[in-house]
């Protein structure tokens, strides 16, 4: 029946799989009816906030699907992982939302979505940055349009992360943390046409692969956007402003969000939206999707535009030249 719950499969309750059971447990519209993690200490956590009996805990979906009756699998694993989780549920007949990035590799993620499609069942991917009070505010200044049309954009991102954790591979940050700049970018702007890119590495950096990255993104329309992101900053701090027809918008570094218009008036401030928290509108979203049929902007196919700006700075960085976004779509398997 349309108003009874979802019943959910927590695949990864530790670290960031915290956040899924903790918004299930608080919310009438999802159920939570399996737990999977290999960790026994995690799994006995989750258990305790979600009463869920120690029968139905596993430590592998693939066994949990077998036994479950379920809707969902609630995917919050190491990215690398993201891909077979999704594909255990795609074969099971769940519904699936991975958590942030949604593969490493483009050519990956195409074929996931194509298998996802094919299996019929909702995919969704859970980007909740873009739910956040202050994106959600920018949208709507943007889309009312009160101060022109954006020419020039700068988002800049230093965070102080001197242990690389799992951040060891190739790459690392633009997968995963660009990923959430690109999300947001994609959500205000739409998609980029052209990148240009640097990787580099400070000489502190512990990283073993480079733990920066600066890029220019070219828009069809002709704006220009300045990105940097660091892993290996002395101090975070983080910098978004967008030159518009009519004044600056600007925010992270003002209390709220600052509309400075042209010509040295005087500054505005825009209290951000009062909203739920961004993972709990990341499961009403896939909600909506599935009881529904309302694709979010999170689905597994809009998120591939993510994904393609996340390949194409990688490439860009790599081959010394500027890439094309649209050109990965023409490439198989999508």
């Amino acid at each position: 029946m349309k108003d009874e719950p979802l019943r959910s499969i927590h695949v990864g309750t530790g670290g960031r799989g915290a956040w899924p059971i903790d918004v299930v447990v608080a919310d009438p519209d999802w159920e939570p009816v399996a737990l999977v993690d290999v960790n026994e200490a995690f799994l006995q956590n989750a258990r305790e906030k979600t009463g869920v009996d120690e029968s139905a805990c596993f430590s592998s979906l693939e066994e949990a699907a077998k036994v479950i009756d379920a809707d969902a699998a609630l995917i919050c694993t190491p990215t690398e992982t993201h891909a077979p989780f999704a594909r255990m549920g795609f074969e099971a007949g769940l519904h699936v939302l991975v958590e942030k990035g949604m593969t490493t590799d483009f050519a990956l993620a195409k074929q996931l979505v194509k298998e996802g499609e094919e299996s019929g069942v909702r995919f969704c991917v859970a980007q909740n940055y873009r739910y956040q009070p202050l994106q959600q505010t920018i949208k709507a200044i943007l889309d009312d349009g009160t101060y022109g049309a954006p020419a020039i954009v700068d988002l800049v991102h230093h965070r102080y992360r001197p242990n690389p954790r799992t951040l060891n591979y190739l790459n690392a940050m633009i997968w995963d943390m660009s990923c959430h700049h690109f999300d947001n970018l994609n959500f205000w702007f739409g998609p980029v046409q052209t990148v240009t890119a640097r990787t580099f590495n400070p000489p502190w950096s512990r990283y073993p692969y480079d733990s920066g990255v600066y890029a220019i993104l070219e828009y069809e329309s002709g704006m220009v956007c300045n990105y940097g992101l660091t892993h290996c900053a002395q101090n975070s701090s983080y910098h978004l402003r967008m030159q518009m027809e009519e004044g600056t918008l600007r925010a992270y570094d003002v209390e709220g969000i600052e509309l400075q218009p042209m010509a040295g008036g005087e500054p505005k401030t825009v209290e951000p939206q009062a909203l739920p928290r961004s993972e709990q509108l990341v499961l009403d979203a896939l909600r909506a999707y599935i009881r529904d049929g309302i694709e979010p902007g999170i689905s597994g196919r809009n998120n591939l535009q993510t994904l393609a700006l996340c390949q194409a700075t990688c490439d860009a960085a790599s081959t010394d030249t500027a890439v094309k976004v649209a050109n990965l779509f023409e490439e198989q398997p999508f």
